[in-house]
């Protein structure tokens, strides 16, 4: 063996020789860790094939232990969650833990940027998702992204730019086409865009088989009325089902009314948009008689999309024409600013953000006594009891809906309900006693001012507090649990802290035990022959 062949190999066996055992041992470890991770990703895979979202989910959240050392584990996650509508904060999170590590094996940093991407796009961070395309390479989702970006910030020069960079780059993607024709179905389209829409429909036989529903999409900005009809009716023989493509069938007669409304209302998941556009295809009183026994009776979900973005912002559901609940997604994150609940039909519990939610998102939990007049909320473990008839509560209001008798709920402004409104209402708080564990206190207020508190366990009264202008004044409270106020203590105004303390003990009235403070310092003092006089004191360190 020649000598240049053998200095690597010393250089390699001098570098080994130099690895600690420790770093040996880690590298094992990390190898092995590695290895167990890829097989988690591979197990989470093979379910999400198979349509087992719930155990892919399960498994990766198990397998959090190898984030460290595997990327993929992370973007899995999240795109599971996003896939099962989990609040799109714990999608992010899942995101930023694969690029902090950084460590790709099946899948990329670049795949998950546009998942990233997408999900501000879904909460109107569309700054954000621009800033975040930059880093997510070259591909027909990656400018779609864009364009959707560019639309949700009103750019529309940035927007119609974006689609003719699409259509130029990429002339067989489905996704570019699809967001110009629900753009330009809400708007006149100018001459940017009709030439870009001609583009799209001298392309749009070769997009169908990518994506059938641009068939009715298209609808719209086509005025050869037997080609509109050829392209619907193609698409419903195919076997097409979205409701999207039931306006322009009933109106272009590809199916009659009857037809139109056996097939909307077989669906349990209804647009708002959609319902009123079918009211007013109708031609005939009967129809919208038909139309109204069939709504009045419908049980399912009517869902609203007040900016037409693609996202849900208001769930409404009825059972047998009567509602059930009641969901608003102001910001499309997936966790609603307001949720109503409906007991026969009447408004019963809401739960909704507070207003000084910070950092912990706090909710409020709020129960009607009868509309909107509230009967209790909860703020974290605190629970306001207002005077009766007199705190009000009124997020929404009820209208008839398209000629039925089914009411649909309207947004009145949600005031976000803060701690100070429900303490400046409550005629009663409850929340945990501070002086036995397990108790729970009761204070009464007047004004939005402390008066008088209790504290319980197990019903039996165990401490009694007077306020003298909202502060504590004095407190008689059971220290040993004998059923017995032994102890009193008194407050000193200024400093919100006790002045003195004494106790009876065993009953008798004599107070034998008692604790003057100052500053850090307490005086103890004992009555020891039970005279009322307590004849022997010391000095000592406030605990």
């Amino acid at each position: 063996m020649s000598r240049s062949l053998l200095f690597p190999v010393w250089l390699l066996a001098a570098a080994l020789t130099a690895l600690s055992a420790q770093d040996w041992e880690d590298a094992q470890l990390a190898t092995g860790d590695a290895a167990a991770a890829e097989r988690y990703v591979q197990w989470a895979q093979a379910a999400i094939d198979d349509g087992r979202w719930g155990a892919a989910e399960e498994a990766l959240e198990r397998a959090a232990d190898y984030a460290e050392v595997s990327s993929d584990l992370s973007y899995l996650l999240a795109f599971v969650r996003n896939h099962e509508r989990r609040p799109r904060r714990a999608v992010l999170e899942a995101l930023y833990s694969a690029f902090a590590f950084n460590r790709w094996n099946s899948y990329s940093a670049a795949e998950a940027r546009l998942l990233e991407a997408e999900t501000f796009v879904a909460i109107r961070s569309f700054e954000e998702a621009l800033d975040v395309l930059q880093l997510a390479g070259d591909s027909s989702r990656e400018i779609s992204l864009r364009a959707l970006a560019y639309q949700g910030l009103n750019d529309s020069r940035g927007f119609i730019q974006t689609i003719k960079e699409a259509l130029d780059r990429y002339p067989r993607s489905a996704m570019p086409v699809r967001i110009l024709f629900k753009y330009a179905a809400n708007r006149i389209p100018g001459a940017g865009e009709r030439e870009l829409i001609s583009i799209c429909l001298r392309r749009l036989p070769l997009l169908l088989d990518e994506d059938p529903e641009l068939a009715f999409l298209a609808v719209p900005f086509i005025r050869d009325t037997e080609e509109a009809r050829r392209l619907v009716s193609t698409y419903r023989a195919s076997g097409g089902t979205d409701l999207g493509a039931l306006p322009p069938a009933l109106n272009l007669g590809i199916v009659d009314e009857t037809q139109a409304l056996v097939e909307l209302f077989h669906n349990s998941l209804l647009d708002k948009d959609l319902l009123e556009t079918v009211w007013g295809l109708l031609r005939s009183g009967e129809d919208r008689r038909d139309f109204a026994r069939n709504l009045s009776a419908f049980s399912g979900f009517i869902t609203e999309d007040i900016d037409r973005d693609g996202y849900i912002e208001c769930r409404t559901a009825y059972r047998n024409g009567s509602l059930l609940s009641y969901s608003y997604d102001a910001d499309q994150d997936l966790l609603p600013e307001l949720d109503v609940f409906f007991n026969i039909g009447l408004p019963a519990r809401a739960e909704l953000a507070a207003d000084d939610s910070g950092k912990d998102r706090s909710r409020v939990f709020l129960e009607w006594e009868q509309y909107p007049a509230v009967l209790s909320a909860e703020l974290g473990e605190v629970k306001y009891i207002p005077r009766p008839g007199e705190f009000l509560f009124k997020p929404l209001q009820f209208r008839d809906f398209l000629g039925s008798a089914l009411l649909y709920p309207e947004r009145e402004f949600i005031p976000r309900i803060s701690r100070r409104t429900l303490v400046s209402f409550a005629l009663t708080i409850e929340q945990p006693g501070t002086e036995i564990p397990g108790s729970i206190e009761r204070i009464e207020m007047q004004a939005g001012i402390p008066r008088l508190s209790r504290e319980y366990l197990r019903d039996r009264l165990v401490s009694e507090t007077e306020y003298l202008l909202g502060q504590p004044k004095i407190q008689r409270i059971d220290m040993d649990l004998d059923g017995r106020l032994e102890t009193i203590r008194r407050y000193n105004r200024d400093l919100e802290a006790w002045a003195s303390s004494e106790s009876d003990w065993d009953g008798d009235g004599v107070y034998e035990y008692g604790e003057t403070y100052a500053g850090d310092l307490v005086i103890r003092s004992w009555d020891m022959d039970k005279d009322g006089i307590r004849e022997y004191s010391e000095t000592g360190v406030r605990n």
